[in-house]
């Protein structure tokens, strides 16, 4: 099935929806978010306490790295990643969709989220966490702000670029995610849930925005997954 498509006239710019890749991907991570904040427990149970020891615990050297690493998931990268964006695809429509999801569902929706869940950080729950430098230790944990960024921005980026950057940025996500662990400022579920929650607005701002089907990437465009294992085993 081919997905929608509508040409602007008056700028000559064709939009295309992915219907089917991105509900499916949407509502894939919505049940994962639902799952993971089912889960979030206080005390946390033992088997998410014995993940976050394991990452927790392991040696220091590589503290400042991912200290340096997870600054891609700051609150300011959301407005640069806007006007990044804009550059890429020259056109206003996604960039100030994406900042709009950011504020709507990423800021409000989040907080929305840990007024429900309520769940306290790493040193508030555990006893001997090793905290890294400039890591918050009061606050609410679920879900992860760093991990909600980072996905959003990797969903929303991917149709318009390469594949092996795409998978780096899916790549620098996961590291991000992981980093938060490490350095003693969330619980695994907290960042799995924000994870999920990131796809969740990437595939919606998409859905509402549409891509520039002349700044996308051929495998960006496709409309099921069926057609991107396609795309990926014929590249």
């Amino acid at each position: 099935m081919s997905p929608g498509r509508m040409t602007d006239q008056k700028t000559d710019t064709t939009w295309v929806r992915r219907w089917r890749l991105d509900s499916l991907r949407a509502a894939v991570a919505l049940v994962v978010l639902v799952i993971t904040t089912v889960m979030v427990s206080d005390p946390p149970a033992a088997w998410e306490v014995s993940l976050f020891r394991a990452a927790n615990n392991l040696p220091r050297q590589a503290e400042w790295v991912l200290w340096a690493l997870q600054q891609a998931g700051m609150a300011l990268v959301m407005p640069v990643g806007a006007v990044v964006l804009f550059f890429i695809v020259r056109h206003w429509r996604p960039s100030v969709t994406l900042v709009a999801g950011g504020i709507v569902f990423g800021w409000a929706g989040a907080k929305v989220i840990k007024e429900i869940v309520g769940r306290g950080r790493p040193s508030q729950l555990l006893a001997d966490v090793q905290l890294a430098y400039d890591v918050p230790t009061t606050g609410i944990g679920y879900p992860s702000g760093h991990a909600v960024l980072v996905f959003t921005l990797a969903v929303v980026f991917s149709p318009y670029i390469p594949r092996w950057l795409r998978w780096t940025l899916y790549g620098l996500g996961v590291i991000v995610a992981f980093s938060r662990v490490y350095v003693g400022a969330h619980m695994p579920l907290d960042v799995i849930g924000g994870a999920a929650y990131g796809i969740v607005i990437g595939s919606v701002v998409n859905l509402v925005s549409g891509i520039v089907a002349e700044k996308a990437k051929p495998e960006g465009l496709v409309n099921s997954w069926a057609d991107v294992l396609g795309a990926s085993t014929n590249a």
